[in-house]
């Protein structure tokens, strides 16, 4: 009998089917050309990563798969301590902590300096004068150093010595030329014997914004033709070395040359190249003195020595209020933990108090030649100078922070020397001064090694430095380095002290106040001192090694701080050695030239 539904056949197993625990369907063999296939992309998987994570491929640095820390140090660098700070400049300068880069716990990774170009000014070194009137240029010429080189470049005054060594100088000699002719062309000699970059008269200043356009493309250090500004006259150029020295023998070769008194007159229209005036250089030549600033000029008249030190004062109030006016809504001080770090803040308020003073001037509300619409300092009403527990990323308000030691902090908030494990780890959060000071830009959520990348480039970025100064509580930037960081002259200021000298308090609220005071100076006094010890290497672990260990983005910081505020000064103190050396090395330099090196 045939059955009515005849079972179905089972069907052949196939050899895509997901084998079974059973022998029943045997796992299929994959074909030659698949296991082929597999091969060859994990052969290139493994190539890939060996490529991308090796340090011998520069180009690719920064995308590796993997972060390796490094097996030994990298090489100590020139000129990379000042006491006891460290750096090591790199352009991994944003890694959360330096010590993965350095292997060393104190030195940070700072960004790599940036080339400063050259600017040059000519000074007559040989010429006769009086030395009272010499002594006044000279204060003029620190000033045209000090303000360029706060704005990036590297400031150098030439004198009739380098003019002699350009070859082309001998064919000066053979012509009789006019005075003012003569000092010009022997100028533009000194220039054409250093080479590319800026020519400036030395009473042509940087007064602007650190990001004005000119100024920002002259610090990239590029100048495809040789150029001159409109309003400015002789007092500015920038060209490369051949465009410089061709405009000299054009010059030489004019049949103008003995009867002219401007280099301009003798070369042709289209060998200089005019750009329009700039908005951020001010040019004190004769003409705008007596158009703009009648009382300098009448000093000038009848006493020349009195006349350029009134015009110094002149230069420098303006180079102040230039300032001001950058940044028209203040001073930001960050005081985070207020109620018990006064002490830490009080420097910064004192220099915040300084810089929004308006500084004397023979011209009273007068403003510079390239900004007739500036908004003069007035006493009365000064730009304002805030306290405020978080940073406000502005443009228009410098911002004054003082970082402290982990240790420091701990000690003031508890109010007490003697700090134990057990109170860091159970009464005390991690970062309390960075998770404070970022908490407006980077909310409450993130952990300290996002807040210090981030912190890392409030201060030491290119729009950072130019919006804010930084400093550890020991100790506060010199009073010479804050007039290179500014770029002008700043009045003397003093630490206030304790506030009961300066708030209407009850003799019992003042001595109070007074008691508080002393705590915290003995307080910082003896966190300073611990700071400064040095453990020796089979020595167990501090307390100092402790609170950095439980604050390490804190500590990242108050390094990174104080590593970037000490090269800023080894680099310039080289500069000036360097500058030295070369400006005074030479027979024939009056003892007036040392003048130019502020040795305060």
């Amino acid at each position: 009998m045939v059955p009515l539904y005849p079972p179905k056949k089972r069907p052949a197993p196939s050899r895509y089917r997901k084998p079974s625990l059973s022998a029943a369907y045997p796992r299929p063999k994959p074909p030659p050309q698949r296991t082929l296939l597999y091969t060859i992309i994990a052969a290139s998987v493994f190539v890939a990563i060996l490529f991308f994570a090796s340090p011998a491929v520069p180009v690719v640095q920064d995308l590796r798969l993997f972060h390796h820390t490094p097996i030994h140090k990298p090489p100590t660098q020139k000129n990379s301590t000042s006491g006891d700070a460290k750096w090591y400049s790199d352009w991994k300068w944003l890694h959360p902590f330096s010590y993965s880069i350095t292997q060393d716990e104190d030195r940070s990774v700072l960004p790599p300096l940036l080339t400063r170009p050259p600017i040059y000014t000519f000074y007559d070194d040989l010429a006769e004068k009086d030395e009272k009137v010499k002594a006044a240029e000279n204060k003029l010429l620190l000033l045209w150093r000090r303000a360029w080189w706060a704005q990036g470049f590297r400031p150098v005054i030439l004198g009739r010595s380098e003019a002699m060594m350009n070859p082309l100088y001998e064919g000066i000699q053979m012509h009789k030329l006019q005075p003012q002719m003569e000092a010009e062309i022997v100028r533009w000699s000194a220039w054409g014997q250093m080479g590319t970059g800026i020519l400036a008269n030395w009473l042509a200043l940087p007064m602007g914004p650190h990001d004005d356009h000119l100024l920002s493309h002259f610090r990239r250090g590029e100048y495809s033709k040789l150029t001159r500004y409109e309003g400015l006259g002789a007092g500015l150029y920038s060209g490369e070395m051949n465009a410089i020295n061709a405009a000299i023998s054009e010059a030489l070769k004019s049949s103008d040359l003995e009867k002219s008194n401007s280099f301009l007159d003798v070369v042709k229209h289209e060998t200089i190249h005019v750009d329009p005036k700039p908005d951020a250089v001010a040019f004190y030549s004769a003409n705008t003195n007596a158009e703009h600033y009648k009382p300098v000029t009448t000093t000038l008249a009848e006493n020349k020595a009195d006349g350029l030190r009134d015009l110094a004062q002149l230069i420098t109030s303006h180079l102040h209020l230039t300032f001001l006016n950058t940044f028209t809504d203040g001073f930001m001080v960050l005081t985070p933990h207020s109620e018990n770090t006064h002490l830490l803040t009080e420097y910064a308020l004192a220099l915040a108090d300084a810089l929004r003073s308006c500084p004397a001037s023979p011209v009273p509300s007068s403003c510079p030649p390239n900004d007739s619409g500036c908004s003069p300092c007035s006493s009365i009403s000064p730009p304002p100078v805030k306290q405020a527990e978080c940073y406000t990323n502005s443009s228009i308000i410098y911002t004054i922070g003082t970082i402290p030691h982990p240790l420091t902090l701990a000690s003031l908030l508890a109010g007490k020397k003697d700090i134990t494990t057990r109170h860091i780890r159970r009464e005390t959060e991690r970062d309390r001064w960075l998770a404070v000071v970022t908490e407006k830009i980077l909310g409450k959520d993130l952990g300290g090694p996002s807040r210090i990348v981030n912190f890392k480039e409030i201060v030491a970025s290119d729009w950072g430095v130019a919006r804010g100064l930084w400093m550890t509580e020991d100790p506060p930037p010199e009073h010479k380095d804050l007039e290179y960081h500014f770029g002008f002259e700043l009045a003397r200021f003093n630490v206030t002290g304790s506030e009961s000298d300066t708030l209407p308090l009850s003799k019992k609220e003042k001595k109070q106040v007074d008691r508080a005071y002393g705590i915290q100076k003995m307080l910082l006094a003896n966190s300073i001192d611990l700071i400064k010890q040095k453990k020796a290497k089979d020595e167990k672990p501090g307390v100092k090694e402790m609170v950095e260990a439980w604050n390490l983005a804190d500590t990242e910081a108050w390094r990174f701080v104080r590593a970037f505020g000490a090269r800023e000064k080894v680099e310039r103190t080289q500069w000036e050695e360097e500058e030295r050396a070369f400006a005074g090395g030479e027979e024939g330099r009056p003892e007036g030239w040392e003048g130019w090196f502020d040795r305060r």
